[in-house]
């Protein structure tokens, strides 16, 4: 009851951790892939941000939740496996994210090179893309889950294996 307990604080603490940095979040990857410095003053006022900013704080707060699976499913004792999976799902959250980056950035000088070759006269004609529609959020709640799996088929084979030896 103790460990539960424990989850639940870790779990609402890192809720209201990603509430606090969500801002900086944002502007940190729209910087990253449209190259200009945006300022989001407190995004949580936005009506239609209203649910991407909760799969954000739900990404973040399911993190001890999912590791608590994969430790219950695989059996976990040992303090080595233990942080080996947590790093799997973090670092699988991370790629997710840093992919959905990349992708949007060779979109974005895509799009810009295509309208710099149709001879647009001056910079603010060029369109960009709304951070709206980075759904920077999504990729990482997918890639946290797919992390969560991944941990598990890995140290589920690893545990089959020693058990078989």
């Amino acid at each position: 009851m103790k460990k539960k307990a424990i989850i639940i604080v870790l779990s609402l603490s890192l809720c209201l951790f990603a509430f606090l940095i969500r801002d900086w979040f944002l502007s940190f990857f729209v910087a990253g892939i449209t190259g200009e410095n945006i300022l989001f003053s407190d995004s949580s006022s936005l009506t239609h941000h209203i649910f991407p900013m909760l799969i954000f704080i739900f990404s973040f707060g399911i993190i001890p939740f999912l590791y608590l699976i994969v430790k219950n499913y695989c059996k976990i004792y040992s303090a080595k496996r233990q942080l080996l999976s947590l790093l799997i799902i973090i670092i699988s959250g991370v790629l997710f994210l840093l992919m959905r980056v990349l992708y949007m950035k060779f979109k974005v000088a895509q799009i810009n090179d295509i309208l710099r070759r149709a001879e647009f006269t001056s910079e603010a004609d060029i369109p960009r893309i709304h951070f709206q529609d980075m759904n920077l959020e999504y990729y990482l709640l997918a890639g946290l889950v797919v992390g969560a799996l991944l941990s598990m088929i890995i140290l589920k084979k690893s545990s089959n294996i020693k058990n078989k030896i």
